[in-house]
């Protein structure tokens, strides 16, 4: 494949979703991936320039994570 081709299939769409903690379950398996705390917290939901540079930002960090190659089985499309 191409690198235009390569760079086409390896992106990534994020999404900022508030979580109750009760409702998920502890696993295992962690990733380590840094979010600046500054810009995705509790008031990025109140505006939505807030929450588009916040969804910007977790993507950014992903893609990043996927091209050096680590945590692998964490980019991996799920197979149900």
């Amino acid at each position: 494949m191409g690198k235009k081709k390569v760079a086409k299939r390896s992106k990534i769409k994020s999404f900022v979703k508030v979580y109750n903690y009760n409702h998920l379950r502890p696993t295992r398996y962690s990733v380590d991936i840094p979010l600046d705390k500054t810009v995705v917290n509790k008031d990025v939901f109140r505006d939505p320039a807030l929450k588009r540079k916040a969804r910007r930002e977790a993507k950014v960090k992903f893609e990043e994570r996927d091209k050096t190659g680590k945590n692998k089985w964490f980019f991996q499309k799920l197979r149900f």
